[in-house]
């Protein structure tokens, strides 16, 4: 239970397509430093386009940004 929002938090298994091999994968990339990107997730955590789409669909990223690219404008302006 996810006491802030007040609801479940799903185990990755529960996701159709995201299998042991890719969860395990994904706990162990997340213990050695945080996800910074929805790109980031992807390549570390081995997931495949489909997978991701489902989770981005579900809401799972919530804001986290797409890519790793950093601009050097922003905030310049």
């Amino acid at each position: 239970m996810d006491e802030k929002e007040n609801g479940l938090i799903m185990p990755f298994r529960s996701l159709d397509g995201l299998g042991d091999s890719v969860a395990t994968q994904i706990i162990k990339e997340r213990q050695e430093k945080a996800f910074y990107s929805i790109e980031d997730f992807a390549s570390r955590g081995k997931v495949n386009q489909t997978t991701v789409e489902k989770m981005r669909s579900m809401g799972i990223f919530g804001s986290m940004p797409e890519t790793s690219q950093l601009s050097l404008f922003d905030g310049v302006f």
